[in-house]
């Protein structure tokens, strides 16, 4: 006959649980059943032991189950992007304190919006998800990314042009050279005045909204915008543009096809300085020096990316004309016009080619700047030119900020807005890959990639980040990115 256990043992008997004495001594078993198909019956399995049971303290838990029972099980894991809300909150830093100076009431959702293109070039529609996938959206709360809240609040931004124009003139510099450069946005909107039917950059008609720019030579960033109609392109538009700004020094810097004799004329009616290149077969250029073949001839040279660039410079109607003649470009130009004679002789001759010779290899400008302006300088201020180029292919191909869906002018001045703050956060890190030398191996889309793999957890309401790989991390440390 089976001993009966005492009360104060049974009592913490349970369902699944068994008590066994063993010396003396009680435990309490965790046990279940399991179908023996040999036997054909249940057998018995003991899970474990779950402690022991004495009348004095009652049932004591094994350290084994109490470990086992404290195993962590996580609720409520959340996991968020940190690399980009990381650079924004510690590299662009100064960027939300001037949002917060200019624009009060709105600078969390500049931030936000901003962030959503920068890091995604994200369409308004897609704004929230992205944001909120973001721990940015932890540090700012409530910013209201809704569809209705963001036409409401690009419209209330995009009102206050003369706030967006202070926050501008927080980047001048003094003795800046400053360029201008426009493009064209394409827009079918029937209620705004903006989209007109005109010639866009590429050649082709379409409705086009015309957009100026102003770059900075020295902080290599864009300074200022203005919206134009489709059809304004008239020279008067660049003083306004200057005037509007606050820009003393700038100096236009046009490209090929620009120049008329009328263009001049404008230009200089304006009081405005200008860079404006010549085609070769012009004639207020001397090609004296090319045609004697005579280095004494020339001005001077100076050394642009270890290729020695000769010059010479007249005066034509008080205007300066200088001449610049790169003799590794003019190799190059000469053997690809004489092969072109050879394969495409319907097109390309022997006696254009010597008619087109002195020209080969040059680049002329005219130009109203002092002689304050070294011709080194003014052949320095042309190529700069190519910055304000990529800046805007970063508008276009990297922000895909080339078309617009607005249906009102103040919401796309404020979209506008937008755009320019994440395109001055691409052109800081533009700078700190040329700064680091990591440019030839890094282009900005690769680092917002490998930032975008930074992600923090939370885990139990606490946040926790998530692992870098080494070489991401070494990449970080080497553009003084801090993140962690």
């Amino acid at each position: 006959m089976a001993k009966k256990h005492p009360q104060w043992a049974l009592k913490h008997k349970k369902k699944g649980t068994e008590l066994r004495l063993i010396n003396g001594r009680y435990y309490l078993y965790e046990i279940t059943s399991k179908w023996n198909p040999e036997k054909k019956r249940s057998q018995k399995i003991t899970l474990g032991l779950l402690g022991k049971i004495t009348k004095e303290e009652g049932f004591v838990e094994s350290e084994k189950h109490k470990l086992k029972s404290q195993t962590f099980i996580p609720e409520n894991i959340h996991l968020k992007e940190y690399g980009i809300s990381a650079l924004i909150k510690e590299e662009f830093s100064n960027y939300i304190e001037l949002l917060q100076k200019h624009f009060p009431k709105h600078w969390k959702f500049i931030i936000a919006l901003s962030y959503s293109r920068f890091a995604f070039q994200s369409p308004l529609k897609n704004a929230q998800y992205h944001f909120s996938k973001s721990y940015l959206s932890e540090v700012y709360k409530n910013v209201g990314l809704s569809s209705a809240s963001i036409s409401k609040k690009l419209k209330e931004i995009g009102i206050k042009r003369k706030d967006i124009l202070n926050f501008f003139k927080e980047f001048k510099i003094e003795n800046d050279n400053i360029l201008f450069d426009g493009t064209d946005m394409f827009s079918n909107s029937k209620n705004m005045s903006y989209p007109q039917k005109s010639k866009t950059k590429k050649g082709t008609f379409d409705n086009i909204i015309n957009l100026m720019f102003i770059f900075s030579t020295k902080t290599k960033t864009p300074l200022y915008y203005r919206i134009m109609s489709g059809k304004t392109k008239d020279i008067s538009s660049f003083k306004l543009c200057v005037d509007e700004a606050n820009i003393d020094d700038a100096i236009i810097i046009a490209d090929k096809g620009f120049y008329s004799e009328s263009n001049i004329e404008k230009l200089d009616k304006e009081g405005l300085q200008y860079i404006v290149p010549l085609r070769r077969n012009s004639s207020l250029i001397n090609y004296n020096s090319d045609k004697t073949n005579n280095l004494k001839e020339y001005d001077g040279y100076f050394l642009y990316e270890k290729k020695i660039i000769w010059y010479s410079e007249n005066q034509v109607n008080g205007k300066r004309i200088i001449t610049y003649r790169n003799d590794n470009l003019r190799a190059e130009e000469i053997n690809d016009y004489l092969r072109r004679c050879k394969t495409l002789p319907e097109k390309y001759n022997e006696q254009t080619f010597f008619e087109k010779q002195y020209g080969f290899g040059t680049i002329s400008f005219i130009t109203n700047l002092s002689n304050n302006f070294t011709q080194e300088d003014i052949y320095l201020n042309y190529k700069s030119r190519n910055q304000i180029e990529s800046m805007i292919d970063v508008f276009k191909n990297i922000l895909n900020a080339d078309k617009s869906y607005m249906q009102d002018e103040d919401a796309l001045e404020g979209w506008m807005f937008v755009n320019f703050i994440a395109m001055h956060w691409y052109y800081k890190l533009i700078l700190k890959l040329k700064e680091k030398k990591l440019n030839s191996k890094f282009s900005p889309k690769d680092i917002i990639l490998f930032l975008k793999d930074v992600k923090k957890i939370q885990i139990n309401r606490k946040w926790l980040n998530l692992e870098i790989t080494k070489k991401n991390l070494e990449l970080f440390h080497n553009l003084n990115l801090h993140i962690t």
